[in-house]
């Protein structure tokens, strides 16, 4: 069985994070709150408090605040997880990672998911998400 990563089949790249962007999964009763570590248009690799992890019951959108903006409510699933090593480079014990995949999203959550990219993540600099113009307010 190889490794999540030997085999990249995503649509769009995901970037790692050069701001602090913090998640918020949530559920019907539970929510879970943790961050981002890269990000793409299709969706997020998070991380949390295993202790903070809803157990039976699913997550159906998350919230992303960067900056003093956020983007409430963008569908999603949880399509994998685990837990973090003690060897690595997080110092907080029992931690979780999980690949968070966006649902269907409309017009106005794609072009702030790509507003929070551009100004989060090297890619925005880099121009390759340049079709998103960025409003100042």
């Amino acid at each position: 069985m190889g490794s999540r990563y030997s085999t990249e089949r995503r649509q769009y790249e995901r970037a790692r994070l050069q701001n602090i962007v913090i998640g918020i999964l949530n559920s019907d009763e539970v929510f879970t709150i943790g961050l981002i570590n890269d990000i793409s248009v299709c969706g997020v690799n998070f991380t949390h408090e295993i202790s903070m992890t809803p157990d039976a019951t699913p997550i159906h959108s998350i919230n992303l605040i960067a900056d003093n903006k956020c983007l409430i409510d963008l569908p999603c699933a949880s399509i994998w997880h685990s837990t973090v090593e003690e060897h690595s480079d997080f110092k907080i014990k029992n931690l979780q990672h999980c690949g968070i995949q966006f649902g269907k999203l409309n017009p106005d959550q794609l072009f702030m998911l790509k507003s929070i990219i551009n100004r989060c993540t090297s890619l925005g600099t880099s121009g390759i998400i340049s079709n998103v113009h960025l409003c100042c307010s």
